[in-house]
């Protein structure tokens, strides 16, 4: 496309997400400042008009502010959800050319410098809150970016985003610096979103455009935020019944075991029982932790964004990963109550026997 024909950007960001799952749950009512920054509640806030009253937080995070760094301009903030899960934002506001706009959104998607930042400063938060860290554990992360226009130079419609400025949205989006074939370009529009004329969200799997004022941007980038934390929470999950099925197909069921191999796997089962409990507890807390309920935009743009991160995938793989622990939690036990059955009768025969050569010895005197 023609670069003259691209217009340029007035007031426009781009935005980097690290998304931390650290702990099984986060007590957000003992925190009062952290980092030296008083904490405040950060409740979903969007448009009365496209949205539902049955979309919002049971539990509203916190919000950080985070020292600004080095570079003009840039700013870092942390939300820390009740369910495990802080999410580092890095801001970088833009202003100039949409080709030097293109140009700085491929060089910080590639720069590893903006993770080694982000997780300073979780490491820094972590350090502060660790009191009201329920099990913490090795923080697994999802990154995703952010490309946010508030203001064009001149008027720009939605859909002359998604239309004659497609090849390039489509581009920019999937940070690549050549022109891409039509099929790829499609694909990259496929879920487009807008309330007004002058408003556009396009979501991909792992970034997504915003073109909105500031506080409809705030609240897309609210809800593209939270089904990250969806997204790292279901993989944490995963990894853990992933350890917990390598560990008990290793016990291998069935064998004859001494005392303390069976000890062991009563230890094991009951270790199982308490994953499947703590599991099954936190990914509902999880998938509850956002009520949506009717059709309203923001419902549908949280479904479209589910839909690319593969949330109900990965919560299907969860659940059938599940199953697998209860069956081998459901034969432990039952080996275990086998042993203890035959444990019971080989001591009612001794008892029998005690008392059978009690009474030939009674007789003989």
């Amino acid at each position: 496309m023609n670069s003259a024909s691209l217009p340029a950007l007035a007031h426009a960001a781009f935005r980097a997400l690290f998304v931390y799952d650290v702990a099984d749950t986060i007590d957000l009512e003992r925190l009062r400042t952290v980092r030296g920054e008083g904490v405040a509640r950060a409740p979903l806030q969007l448009r009365r008009e496209a949205s539902s009253e049955f979309i919002q937080y049971p539990v509203a995070p916190l919000i950080v502010r985070l020292p600004d760094l080095e570079r003009p301009g840039a700013t870092m903030r942390a939300k820390i959800f009740d369910f495990g899960v802080v999410s580092i934002r890095i801001t970088i506001p833009f202003a100039g050319t949409w080709e030097e706009f293109a140009a700085l959104t491929r060089r910080e998607r590639r720069d590893s410098r903006l993770e080694v930042l982000a997780r300073s400063a979780l490491d820094d938060v972590l350090a502060e809150i660790s009191g009201a860290l329920d099990d913490p554990h090795p923080a697994l992360i999802e990154d995703y970016f952010i490309l946010e226009v508030e203001q064009f130079d001149v008027p720009v419609t939605a859909q002359h985003l998604t239309g004659p400025l497609g090849p390039a949205l489509a581009q920019l989006m999937l940070f690549e610096d050549r022109e891409l074939v039509s099929s790829e370009q499609t694909e990259a529009l496929r879920l487009a979103f807008s309330y007004y004329p002058d408003d556009l969200a396009v979501i991909q799997w792992d970034a997504a455009f915003v073109y909105d004022r500031a506080e409809g941007a705030e609240a897309v980038e609210d809800i593209l935020e939270f089904a990250n934390s969806q997204l790292v929470e279901f993989r944490t999950y995963d990894a853990r019944l992933d350890e917990e099925l390598d560990a008990i197909y290793r016990l291998e069921p069935g064998r004859r075991s001494r005392r303390f191999s069976r000890r062991r796997d009563r230890d094991r089962a009951e270790a199982v029982r308490f994953l499947l409990v703590d599991v099954l507890e936190l990914t509902d807390r999880t998938t509850n932790a956002l009520k949506i309920i009717g059709d309203a935009y923001y419902a549908r743009l949280y479904r479209a964004v589910a839909g690319r991160l593969g949330l109900a995938d990965w919560q299907r793989q969860i659940d059938a990963k599940l199953r697998s622990v209860s069956e081998v939690y459901r034969v432990l036990q039952d080996e275990a109550q086998t042993e203890r059955s035959q444990t019971l009768e080989i001591i009612v025969i001794v008892l029998v026997a005690f008392e059978a050569i009690l009474g030939v010895l009674a007789l003989r005197h």
